[in-house]
């Protein structure tokens, strides 16, 4: 399977949920990868929701950094949605993709300024640790998505 920054994916039945949800269909994004030399390979993939009221004046997730991809600008998804920033990405093992490949359909890929705009939001959320955030800005980079600003450590 071909995955590279900006893909979009629609994940049939997706293994990994968390907080108890149910397998049901994800809608993820391609961020980037774990380098060359990591000791566990990951594909980091931030999932997106339908449930745009979450971030309504009124919704849980009002505060939540976050970004709606509407169909009529987005037409890579089904229906509008949202990738809120402040929920960390799925580190998923490359081997896990490939044995779920069958319900896995390759959407297309966002254009470089999307792209772009979802590192920056990223890189100032807490969502991420410094180091994953280095794997992605390096898959950035590799596919020629240069210039962005590296998330600094903490000093101790």
């Amino acid at each position: 399977m071909n995955i590279d920054v900006g893909t979009v994916l629609r994940w049939d039945n997706f293994p990994l949920a968390r907080f108890g949800e149910r397998n049901k269909a994800r809608w993820l994004i391609c961020l980037g990868m774990t380098g060359k030399f990591a000791q566990i390979a990951a594909v980091y993939c931030s999932t997106t929701t339908t449930q745009i009221h979450d971030f309504s004046r009124s919704g849980r997730r009002f505060n939540h950094s976050h970004f709606i991809f509407r169909v009529n600008q987005f037409p890579l998804f089904d229906e509008d949605c949202a990738i809120d920033f402040d929920e960390r990405p799925y580190p998923v093992n490359p081997k896990i993709l490939s044995a779920h490949s069958a319900d896995i359909e390759t959407k297309g890929r966002l254009p470089e300024e999307t792209m772009r705009m979802i590192y920056n939001r990223f890189l100032k959320s807490s969502a991420i640790s410094p180091i994953e955030m280095n794997d992605i800005h390096d898959s950035y980079n590799r596919v020629g998505i240069t210039g962005l600003k590296r998330k600094k450590r903490k000093k101790r």
